[in-house]
């Protein structure tokens, strides 16, 4: 009995869809920062909401919501999607400044979201395909950039921020 020859990258198949499956919250680290990734259909006013609320759920204060894209829509027509939320943590900060006053020239934290389309250029709503990237600077890579030698206070920050990160993608992998 002879079997019918499958083509290899027919079985491969799957184990791409795990992969990919498996990594979906994963936060990632590319250079000095944190990163998720989502998937375009997710609603980017959804992620941005997400966002505050996780913040606030690290018992951090949301400062603001920049739209960029509302400001380069109005002086230069592109139609992209791209909000920065300023984050802050008062504890981390006054302990931050006690062991160098340098570390104010890093607060306050501004998360980035932005939406891309399949070549990872500035995508808006009507883009096909692509991802919406949620990232942050890690704080420690930054204290250490200016030279601040004491950085605990920033290693805390920086885990909580990748925890921020870690439950925007679970929220939006369990859909």
């Amino acid at each position: 009995m002879r079997l019918a020859r499958i083509p290899g990258w027919l079985l491969l198949l799957p184990w791409l869809w795990l992969a990919a499956w498996a990594q979906a919250a994963e936060v990632k680290q590319k250079g000095g920062a944190f990163y998720i990734y989502l998937p375009p259909s997710v609603d980017f006013n959804q992620v941005i909401d997400r966002l505050k609320t996780e913040i606030e759920a690290q018992n951090w204060e949301v400062l603001r919501v920049q739209d960029v894209d509302e400001g380069l829509r109005a002086h230069y027509k592109m139609d992209i999607q791209n909000k920065v939320v300023y984050a802050c943590k008062s504890q981390y900060l006054a302990q931050g400044i006690q062991d160098d006053p340098n570390i104010t020239l890093l607060v306050p934290c501004r998360i980035a979201v932005y939406r891309v389309d399949y070549a990872g250029r500035a995508a808006g709503a009507k883009a096909d395909g692509g991802k919406i990237v949620v990232g942050v600077a890690d704080p420690v890579h930054e204290a250490e950039e200016i030279g601040i030698k004491r950085r605990e206070a920033a290693v805390v920050a920086s885990r909580e921020l990748k925890a921020i990160l870690k439950a925007v993608a679970d929220f939006f992998d369990k859909r």
